[in-house]
């Protein structure tokens, strides 16, 4: 094999070396090489001294530092450079969901899981990443959203996690209501979300989530606009119609809850 290789962005983090070796294996097979890490503290090491690093998929339960703590003591370097969280679990729940979320976890897992499920959700995952990535110069991408909103928003996301795993997998297979759902989330946090974000996120074909991106904009509630930073990479939004709706069943579901969001 000739030409450079790059070097790996992925670490992967369980206390479980039998797992780590059979993920590790089969993201290399899938061309997505990874460091891998047994304990929260060697995770901690590696983040430090392999700057490359931008993505990091961890296990929630793990002996002396768990997954969340993990991520906790990470939430100081992702401020400075953008590093996504996927977090994986033998046992789901919303509430951990949400608390993982909350440190910017994009995706959750439940074990037992593939290597190809987990590479979907890398892929997206430094999808975003170069989304905040390019958003760095942004004005908007340097104000500070309010956190009320955006977590309410999140734990709407987080159900998904606990749908597909109480329900048979693939038996909501429409893309149409997650889409808006992230990017009412992407708006919330002053995020912007291109095309390729928003297919990837979708969980389905490329083809079928463009098709849906078309019906949606058809139906007024999204719009592709060109990237004021990169002309050559395109941006989805919420149209007023779509901002508008949004936030009815937003606030409809939160009074549900006996919730007041800002």
């Amino acid at each position: 094999m000739s030409g450079e290789i790059s070097p790996p962005r992925v670490l992967l983090v369980d206390d479980d070396p039998d797992v780590l070796i059979e993920l590790s294996e089969g993201l290399a097979a899938l061309d997505l090489p990874s460091l891998t890490a047994e304990t929260a503290v060697e995770a901690l090491d590696l983040v430090q001294r392999h700057e490359d690093l931008q993505v990091i998929v961890t296990d929630l339960q793990m002996p002396r530092i768990d997954g969340i703590e993990l991520l906790q003591k990470l939430a100081v370097r992702r401020r400075t450079k953008p590093m996504a969280a996927i977090v994986i679990t033998g046992h789901a729940s919303l509430d951990r969901a949400v608390g993982a979320l909350r440190l910017h976890a994009v995706d959750f897992l439940q074990k037992p899981l593939s290597a190809e499920e987990v590479a979907h959700a890398i892929h997206r995952a430094l999808s975003l990443v170069e989304d905040e990535t390019a958003a760095a110069g942004s004005p908007s991408a340097l104000v500070p959203a309010a956190t009320a909103r955006p977590n309410y928003l999140k734990a709407l996301v987080a159900a998904r996690a606990d749908r597909d795993a109480i329900f048979q997998a693939g038996l909501f297979s429409d893309p149409a209501w997650d889409m808006l759902l992230d990017l009412a989330v992407a708006e919330a946090t002053n995020r912007p979300i291109s095309v390729t974000s928003l297919c990837i996120a979708s969980g389905v074909p490329t083809t079928t989530a463009l098709r849906r991106i078309d019906d949606l904009k058809e139906a007024g509630l999204l719009d592709r606009v060109p990237d004021p930073g990169d002309r050559r990479r395109i941006l989805v939004k919420l149209t007023g119609t779509g901002r508008e709706r949004m936030e009815a069943f937003v606030q409809r579901q939160a009074g549900r809850l006996g919730l007041k969001l800002d």
